[in-house]
């Protein structure tokens, strides 16, 4: 009981507010033990069109990761296989760049260089996208069950390195949806896209290498309603889930629990479909059928592998479209 009261203490001290203007500046804290400030895009469209764009600033001995990748209809997966460059003092590596148009409201992205085809081929590339949310930012320091993430702090043998670890949990995250207009220009053939889409941000400290197991589910239904769902297992701590719905009159309600991994992914690491219960801080319950459609492959620290898939979904029935994420430490399990 005591060690649940002292969890309670810490949860409740890791729940930190700020201004729009502070959450949508870059934050690398070299005083903490993994710093990390990790920010990505992800857009779709019905006729299965997709395109997702990744940076994380960390501490120099890491290095940075990067992603910017599209999927086209009749051309398929072609995506930035070099480094972009150093990083800048914004949200910028090399010639890949994000920059705020309307703070917590917009944001253009820009790239010019190479990307490659799932064939080897490169291509001459500019990219030149607009971001622009439909709701407000939403502050994972809103959402999650205290008593779950507290209970499950408590269970756990504290130690030094426990607690070391323990800071994972203290990041900032936020969420946004809305839609991704542009076009991307491949040898002088234009494509133009307009995409139903979502921005996260997280910053603080991260390692991939004491994740298990995750799932990611996030997505904008015909009818209106939006919503992300995550449940991650740690090596070191228990399943811990977050995330939110939003209404079409935009009401937002928090997630307090979720359908578990397993019986997710009972038959296959990766499922190439399946459902889940999300249970939310008002009472009601809602019902996520998805279907993954291809994906973008990812490898995170050189152990987690990451799977970003191009989504079809039902929301309580309604179609809908979005990102369906799952990841898994390589060292653990094997496709």
């Amino acid at each position: 009981m005591f060690k649940k009261i002292i969890a309670r203490i810490l949860v409740n001290r890791q729940r930190k507010r700020y201004p729009v203007e502070y959450l949508e500046q870059k934050h690398v804290d070299l005083k903490l033990p993994f710093p990390n400030d990790s920010s990505f895009f992800y857009g779709g469209d019905k006729a299965g069109n997709a395109f997702i764009t990744r940076m994380a600033f960390r501490d120099p001995a890491r290095g940075h990761e990067y992603w910017f990748d599209f999927y086209i209809k009749g051309l398929g997966f072609i995506g930035l296989k070099e480094d972009p460059g150093p990083d800048g003092e914004g949200f910028q590596m090399g010639n890949l760049k994000w920059e705020p148009i309307e703070v917590g409201k917009s944001w253009r992205i820009t790239y010019n260089g190479p990307l490659t085809d799932e064939k080897g081929k490169k291509y001459e590339a500019n990219a030149d996208l607009v971001f622009t949310g439909e709701h407000p930012i939403y502050n994972y320091a809103d959402s999650s069950d205290r008593n779950l993430i507290a209970g499950a702090i408590a269970s756990e043998k504290w130690s030094r390195e426990f607690f070391v670890k323990l800071q994972e949990l203290s990041q900032t995250h936020l969420e946004q949806t809305g839609n991704l207009k542009g076009t991307l220009v491949l040898d002088g053939k234009k494509y133009t896209f307009d995409f139903r889409a979502m921005k996260d941000h997280t910053f603080g400290s991260r390692t991939w290498l004491t994740w298990d197991r995750h799932y990611w589910i996030s997505g904008l239904a015909d009818n209106g309603y939006q919503w992300t769902v995550t449940t991650i297992r740690y090596l070191f701590l228990g399943r811990l889930s977050a995330g939110f719905v939003i209404d079409p009159e935009g009401r937002v309600d928090a997630i307090v629990d979720c359908t578990d991994l397993e019986a997710i992914s009972k038959e296959k690491l990766l499922p190439d479909q399946g459902t889940l219960e999300i249970k939310m801080r008002s009472g009601k319950t809602h019902r996520i059928e998805f279907r993954r459609n291809g994906h973008f492959p990812y490898l995170m620290d050189g152990k987690y592998m990451m799977r970003e898939a191009i989504g079809t979904y039902k929301f309580d029935g309604t179609d809908g479209l979005g990102m369906v994420e799952f990841g898994f430490h390589a060292d653990r399990y094997t496709l």
